[in-house]
């Protein structure tokens, strides 16, 4: 996947980029956004759905930071609300506070499962929590999780999600594969199932499912290439572990608020034991939750599982969190018409250039959540990680994100990572896009 990148139009982005790595770890402090196949970019600032690199480049953002912003760049509501908060209340008190409360209040009102609920900086801290939470409730060890998904790079769950196919085993599922060095045992409790394939959960069932204490799943794999359930499968999923014994655990830190204002669950009417939640909730700032019923939840409050964080719940977070809930309640129906009508635009017109221009691929989307992935070849549909894997063209993936990078139009250039929509974004941006998208693909992609 690696190739040599060509930074012109990215001169002071790649210097700015070789002064990091003198005193950063490869420049950033995420590797997502400085992998070896990137062209240099790093930003300067934001508005609605555009963003400008320090060469003074402008793009159309169709990837809003990772997905945390739902209501586009610098959206003036969360603005107020953090300027507020700060310069009349205090960033960081140490003690509770009321907008936490108010916070907790109006995400549980979009998300019926919960009860009660926890605040974290993240939605790695958010997962590792659930996970102890599932545990501690049941009583068990071991977790079932599924190829392709990403739930953060804690020690109980990171696994190498991305795994060559040759790594995987042929019945479907087998012990995890730590995803970095430096782990510990931790995964030894962990299973990985291939996912959207109720026969071979059946037969990891059959073998763990007396220990498991939960199963961990995106309810859309989106880590991926965005991948949808097939008919039945969340409900099916949550009967299976129910009659083992174990809890299902929906990570909804991509799908949350996204998808609909109740994430995934809400759009499949399947509800989980245990929910996360994170990206969108916070409007760009860092925050992460779990949640579940109140029985399940008395294991932090009466029991013995310990859960804190200085900067759970900060203040700011807080108030820029209630400023994205108070949006999202207060004009629910049009504010999700307008993301679900501006995917439909963008999906639609991909997979119409693809057609006409006999390019193999699949263009998945749910609301603001959408994937054009470019396959090998034709085929019928991508349902699982192997799937992805198999076939789609990650070089010329990057070759046509190089070329619509250099367009004007961002988005990231590994094949696996979603698109994302704002509401900021509008149809007129959309044709824009479209417009870019077809150059791009007569120019990169047609054989």
């Amino acid at each position: 996947m690696i190739s040599k990148t060509d930074s012109s139009g990215a001169a002071l982005s790649a210097k700015t980029l070789e002064r990091g790595r003198k005193s950063i770890a490869g420049g950033d402090s995420s590797t997502m956004r400085v992998l070896p196949y990137h062209i240099p970019l790093v930003a300067d600032r934001g508005e609605g759905c555009r963003l400008w690199d320090v060469d003074g480049n402008e793009y159309i953002d169709l990837n809003m930071a990772y997905g945390p912003l739902l209501l586009g760049h610098r959206p003036k509501q969360v603005i107020e609300a953090v300027y507020r908060q700060i310069s009349e209340q205090g960033s960081q008190l140490g003690f509770p506070t009321e907008v936490t409360i108010r916070v907790a209040e109006k995400l549980k009102q979009l998300f019926p499962s919960i009860e009660l609920l926890r605040f974290a900086n993240s939605g790695t801290e958010a997962c590792a929590s659930a996970i102890r939470l599932a545990r501690t409730y049941t009583g068990r060890k071991k977790l079932i999780m599924f190829e392709g998904h990403y739930h953060g790079w804690s020690e109980a769950v990171f696994t190498k999600y991305h795994a060559p196919l040759d790594m995987l085993p042929e019945c479907g599922y087998g012990p995890a594969i730590p995803g970095t060095t430096g782990m510990t045992d931790a995964l030894d409790d962990v299973i990985t199932c291939q996912w959207n394939d109720l026969d071979a959960l059946e037969r990891c069932l059959a073998e763990h499912g007396d220990e498991a204490a939960a199963v961990i799943m995106e309810p859309i794999s989106g880590n991926a290439g965005l991948l949808m359930p097939r008919d039945g499968y969340l409900q099916t999923v949550r009967e299976m572990i129910h009659d083992k014994g174990g809890l299902l655990i929906f990570d909804e830190v991509i799908t949350g608020m996204r998808v609909s204002p109740g994430g995934a669950q809400e759009h499949y009417m399947v509800s989980p034991d245990i929910t996360v939640v994170s990206k969108a909730m916070g409007g760009g700032y860092p925050v992460g939750s779990f949640g579940a019923s109140a029985e399940i939840m008395s294991c932090i409050t009466n029991g013995p599982l310990f859960h804190g964080g200085v900067f759970s719940g900060n203040a700011v977070v807080m108030s820029a969190a209630e400023a994205v809930l108070d949006t999202v309640l207060a004009d629910k129906e049009n504010i999700y018409a307008h993301l679900h009508a501006i995917a439909d635009q963008l999906a639609g017109g991909i997979a119409d250039i693809y057609n006409r221009l006999n390019i193999p691929a699949q263009v998945y989307h749910l609301g603001p959540l959408l994937a054009g992935l470019i396959t090998k070849e034709e085929v019928e549909g991508l349902y699982n990680y192997r799937d992805v894997r198999r076939h789609c063209d990650f070089d010329r993936y990057i070759q046509f994100q190089h070329h619509m990078q250099r367009s004007g139009v961002y988005f990231h250039p590994n094949e696996f990572e979603p698109m994302f929509l704002s509401t900021a974004h509008t149809s007129a941006d959309i044709d824009e896009v479209l417009e870019r998208w077809e150059d791009g693909a007569r120019q990169c992609l047609v054989r």
